[in-house]
């Protein structure tokens, strides 16, 4: 049977599909490949003869058997015009969408998901600050409701203690990107209070909430820094609250709670300070994907 090769065409946070008979499921746009022709420009042809638009083919990211026929799928970059096709209708997905819109063959929507968007945790360099400071902002919102706070005059949220984790040797401040799409933060402490490393702030877009990218992300960061962790949060924020324990349970070792003053509020709640350990990772755990309960803000102690 004749090959087919499917394009994966991605544009910042969105996969191009086409939408099935009266919108009951999707599929990704797919073509026989031609005696003669790679997958790579089966996909590039189709994408111009069947929906005018110009691709590039970037990589092939996997092999799929569709029911005794083998289907390579190609990740191509078409970053100009829209999508268009006098029978059919090309819908820009995000990853959230997809299981909405009956995406087939099943499974197929969390295997290209896994392929184009990554999950990456990196120390932030220079160029990476801005994304930063405006996913900062979204935070300061989050937590607007827990500590009832408001932006200034111009709209904008205390840059708190946000400045302090650029260029000090003993703070971190780790980027999460789903590819190359900014999608949360954490900023870690290290060597203070006992030689404990501190979760002093964490983040992730509520887009990104709900499909195991905060449980990934949070985890990778602790095991990146074997040893004493203190994580703390508050039992105000319910979400954030069993996230934290329910990834203590599973990342640390000898977890113990503890609960303090907040320092100069005596009318807040105290926090909760979860203390454990993290032993060495054995081989370079890689980072994945579990069911993160919707977490997304936490606010650190004063430090």
């Amino acid at each position: 049977m004749t090959a087919r090769a499917v394009a994966v065409v991605v544009r910042g946070h969105k996969l191009l599909v086409v939408a099935g008979h009266k919108g009951r499921y999707a599929v990704l746009p797919g073509v026989a490949v031609a005696p003669g022709e790679t997958p790579e420009q089966a996909v590039v042809r189709e994408l111009a003869d069947g929906w005018s638009l110009t691709g590039t083919a970037v990589r092939r990211l996997f092999e799929r058997d569709h029911d005794g026929v083998a289907a390579s799928y190609v990740m191509v970059e078409a970053p100009d015009g829209d999508p268009e096709a006098r029978d059919q209708q090309a819908l820009w997905a995000t990853a959230g969408e997809l299981p909405l819109l009956g995406l087939l063959p099943e499974g197929i929507g969390d295997r290209v998901t896994e392929a184009v968007w990554p999950l990456r945790a990196d120390v932030a360099a220079d160029d990476d600050w801005p994304a930063l400071e405006r996913l900062w902002q979204l935070y300061q919102h989050d937590l607007s409701e827990f500590r009832h706070s408001a932006p200034d005059a111009h709209g904008f949220f205390n840059a708190g203690r946000l400045p302090a984790y650029r260029g000090d040797d003993h703070r971190i401040a780790y980027l999460a990107r789903l590819g190359d799409v900014p999608c949360g933060f954490a900023l870690v402490r290290l060597g203070v209070r006992r030689d404990r490393r501190t979760m002093g702030e964490f983040f992730v877009t509520r887009s990104s909430r709900g499909r195991g990218i905060a449980a990934a992300f949070a985890r990778e960061v602790l095991i990146r820094h074997p040893g004493p962790w203190l994580v703390p949060f508050q039992n105000e924020n319910p979400r954030a609250a069993a996230f934290w324990r329910r990834l203590a349970a599973d990342a640390l070792e000898d977890v113990s709670e503890a609960t303090y003053a907040v320092p100069g509020k005596p009318h807040l709640p105290p926090d909760v300070w979860l203390t454990g350990t993290v032993t060495p990772r054995q081989g370079g755990r890689p980072v994945r994907l579990a069911g993160d309960g919707h977490a997304g803000s936490v606010r650190g102690v004063p430090g």
